[in-house]
């Protein structure tokens, strides 16, 4: 799990100074099986501007399940929409663990998430995004 760690810290240190990073997921450690991915950051100083180019990234890789983005809380959260409740701080709701330990039964389902975040954060460092997003933004305002 140490090399998709390197390549999310490398990836989001991009967009701003990191205070904070978590990656979930992979095989674990003693017993091998798959769990669910997900990913949660915070950075520095958040702004609207990096949200809309993770989301430009996330809506713009080919993914084998739903994600959502949550920013409700401090921490932000790129997570499969199936671990995620709804309401205003999903990733907070009752259930998430148990709906987290619910997709790990999955193990297709765990292994096509973890492709899906590996390539999520690929699309994310193409320096095309970089160049793109600042001419669109620009010509938005």
């Amino acid at each position: 799990m140490s090399e998709l760690f390197d390549l999310a810290a490398e990836t989001l240190s991009r967009l701003g100074s990191l205070r904070w990073l978590r990656v979930s997921g992979g095989r674990h450690s003693e017993y091998g099986y798959h769990q669910v991915p997900f990913l949660g950051w915070r950075f520095e100083e958040p702004s609207a501007e990096k949200l809309r180019r993770i989301e430009r990234g996330v809506a713009t890789t080919p993914t084998q399940v739903d994600w959502r983005i949550d920013t409700s809380r401090r921490n932000w959260l790129l997570a499969p929409a199936r671990i995620l409740g709804d309401g205003d701080n999903p990733a907070a709701s009752p259930a998430f663990d148990d709906r987290v330990k619910s997709a790990m039964q999955d193990q297709e389902f765990c292994v096509r998430a973890w492709a899906d975040l590996d390539a999520m954060l690929r699309t994310l460092r193409e320096p095309r995004d970089e160049r793109s997003s600042g001419g669109e933004d620009r010509g938005a305002e």
